[in-house]
């Protein structure tokens, strides 16, 4: 549980000026105190809840303000899971549900639901899309009941009219990210149990439909999950169990350096051995390399030193799930607790090697934004440019 913290707001100059000023005095713990929210920061996530009059349970699609500490809630039908917004008309979003039939199109500006997104009986969402780079298309993941068979559907964006599908190369894909300028697909692919097909990130020319490179993971208990590509084509997989292992389970972090072999972490065996259900949701800060990871069920965050293939550190922390990065990357924002709420890790105390946990009385006061109601799986600053988009295949050239 965490301890009952002081809540403050900060004037955004002011904390710069103090952050200056701190470092000047080389004492960098007095400038973190609740600093650095852009006043643009407008953090988007799924939540439910149990209605206290009717006993059902409720979905609804939350946005905070950081800076008012503010928040907003479109009532839904469905648990949002993944969300991505038009690069030209950012109020347009298109909303996913994991592994059901739900997904629809949503005005931001409205509050409202524009238009509902649906697939074939046959085939339910599972739990991504994204808009092409030209704005023209839709590309989202879906997966037949039958045979657990992966493609990618294709709508157009502005009539969201179904226009085709390719394959993803995989069973049960799950997040799907371009890259190359747009002109590559990275998608991951769950797998089967074991013994059947192999759990994959595997990358896809949209144009031409072709797999480019497969990549799977050295431990074959693991699925694949969630993905970060980065501006060197280094590569971050998240994982849980594989089908017919969730049960006492561990997930677990895979690690793939510029120019080396993907690699699945095994040390150390105390935070790894804690690694209970999946490892969620991660966002790396591109300018000090280090990766943020949630664990739920381990009650716990890790950080990681991507390109030494370390953990820098790992924090307990109340069920923690989304994370994402403030505009200007100063700080990560991590979803919370059984009342949804957010804590703010300033990225440079994040970035220093086991100082993490030793120095957290420094930042913790005002450093929880309350009463989000965002449980869901991930979380989505609507201020900030799409990361991946110019990244560069891990390998292969195209």
């Amino acid at each position: 549980m965490m301890p009952n913290l002081d809540i403050r707001a900060n004037r955004r100059q002011f904390c710069k000026q103090l952050a200056g000023a701190a470092a000047a005095m080389g004492l960098p713990g007095l400038a973190l105190n609740g600093c650095s929210v852009n006043a643009s920061d407008r953090i988007l996530g799924g939540g439910k809840y149990l209605d206290a009059n009717t006993g059902q349970l409720r979905y609804v699609l939350s946005v905070v303000d950081l800076a008012t500490q503010k928040s907003q809630q479109l009532a839904m039908s469905f648990l949002p899971h993944g969300i991505d917004w038009h690069p030209q008309m950012p109020d347009r979003l298109v909303v996913f549900e994991k592994k059901g039939p739900h997904a629809c199109e949503v005005d931001l500006n409205a509050m409202a639901i524009s238009r509902q997104i649906a697939t074939v009986p046959e085939r339910h969402f599972y739990g991504h899309g994204v808009y092409a780079a030209d704005n023209s298309v839709i590309y989202n993941t879906e997966t037949w009941l039958d045979q657990r068979d992966g493609v990618i559907a294709v709508r157009d964006a502005a009539t969201l009219e179904y226009l085709g599908e390719f394959p993803s190369y995989g069973k049960e894909p799950h997040e799907c990210k371009l890259i190359q300028g747009g002109a590559v697909l990275a998608i991951t692919n769950a797998g089967g149990g074991l013994g059947g097909e192999q759990p994959s990130v595997t990358f896809v020319d949209v144009k031409t439909r072709r797999l480019l490179e497969r990549i799977e993971l050295t431990n074959d208990k693991l699925n694949t999950g969630h993905l970060e590509i980065e501006e060197d084509g280094s590569l971050v997989v998240l994982s849980a169990p594989r089908i017919g292992l969730e049960q006492g389970g561990l997930g677990g972090v895979s690690l793939m350096p510029d120019g080396e072999a993907m690699q699945s972490v095994q040390q150390p065996l105390d935070v790894v051995g804690r690694m209970f259900g999946e490892a969620l949701s991660l966002v790396t800060h591109q300018p000090t390399g280090v990766t943020l990871v949630t664990h739920p069920d381990g009650n716990m965050i890790t950080l990681w030193d991507l390109h030494q293939r370390r953990l820098l550190n790992a924090y307990p922390l109340e069920t923690p799930r989304g994370v994402t990065l403030s505009a200007d990357q100063a700080v990560f924002i991590v979803s919370f607790g059984r009342n949804p709420a957010f804590l703010k890790i300033p990225t440079q105390v994040a970035a220093r090697d086991r100082l993490l946990g030793q120095t957290a009385g420094e930042w913790q006061r005002g450093a929880v934004v309350p009463g989000t109601w965002i449980s869901g799986s991930h979380l989505f600053n609507w201020s900030a440019p799409h990361r991946e988009l110019g990244f560069p295949l891990p390998h292969l050239p195209v």
